[in-house]
């Protein structure tokens, strides 16, 4: 092959313009944005959940510790644990009626509030559940 031959390129087949490289930075520009901003959203999605998860893990809780205790319908608020998180305890008695339109007695109705603060909302969480203590 005549070495000419190797050495001889054509005017705009030499590599990338200014205009293509500035091209491919604005593309690249727009994805990365996007993904920071996919991101962002997954995290306050995430620190949203966990803020429930609290919640409903402290309701749980404190259903578990009306089980273990001899009811008595109240309407109170239940000391802070510490978690952000505030607890309400309502505990009622529930008028039901058997088969034979006779009372059951012994039934009390327990609901329990959680409240948090979540980026300036406030935000609640209710858990209610019918309890027999003869």
């Amino acid at each position: 092959m005549n070495r000419r031959c190797l050495l001889h390129h054509r005017r705009g087949e030499g590599g990338m313009t200014l205009l293509e490289v500035v091209m491919a930075l604005f593309i690249f520009t727009l994805v990365a944005f996007s993904m920071v901003r996919a991101l962002d959203v997954a995290f306050d999605a995430a620190k949203e959940r966990n803020e429930i998860d609290r919640a409903v893990i402290g309701l749980e809780n404190q259903i578990a510790l009306l089980h273990m205790s001899q009811l008595v319908p109240i309407d109170k608020d239940l000391p802070d644990d510490g978690s952000g998180v505030l607890y309400h305890v309502t505990v009622g008695v529930e008028q039901m009626q058997d088969q034979k339109n006779q009372p059951v007695g012994g039934m009390l109705r327990a609901t329990i509030t959680a409240t948090w603060q979540s980026e300036g909302q406030t935000e609640q969480r209710s858990v209610s559940e019918l309890i027999y203590q003869p």
